[in-house]
């Protein structure tokens, strides 16, 4: 495991069990609208962008053949949307600043009851830390906030 085999698996586990708001308004399926310090492929929104933070690491263990370490991805997982742009969960209708918030939840909800299977690729914990305000640019007309989250795992190399 590595820093970007992490930040991939959550990616990854994001792209298989969050739904594409698009989808829930009626559009078709994306090819992505999840990226993990990678080009945007998508001029479409809502997109989901991870992003790492930082990787502080901890010493395990030192020996003359083993030197394991903790270490910990921090990432912040944006979601953007359009002004404008709504979906309607259980008959609620979430757009804007509500939409980003509802999003972030979600994806927030979704690497939880999805921890096993990163566990089983080599993640060895997750944990939710804390939201940023939602922001609204003028200019481009998105509204977006981030999740800040760590995932972590173990090395000996």
């Amino acid at each position: 495991m590595d820093n970007i085999t992490a930040i991939k698996t959550v990616r990854n586990t994001l792209r298989s069990y969050l739904t594409d708001p698009r989808v829930t308004a009626g559009a078709n399926t994306r090819a992505s609208w999840i990226f993990a310090d990678e080009p945007i492929l998508s001029d479409k929104f809502p997109i989901i962008e991870i992003k790492k933070i930082r990787t502080p690491k901890s010493i395990i263990s030192m020996g003359d053949t083993d030197y394991w370490e903790h270490v910990y991805v921090f990432c912040n997982l944006w979601f953007s949307t359009k002004n404008g742009f709504k979906i309607t969960v259980d008959n609620v209708e979430y757009s804007n600043s509500q939409l980003v918030e509802y999003y972030l939840d979600e994806a927030a909800k979704t690497l939880k009851a999805n921890f096993n299977t990163m566990f089983d690729l080599g993640v060895g914990g997750y944990r939710e830390i804390d939201t940023t305000p939602i922001e609204y640019d003028p200019n481009t007309q998105l509204y977006y906030g981030a999740l800040i989250f760590r995932v972590w795992y173990f090395r000996n190399d």
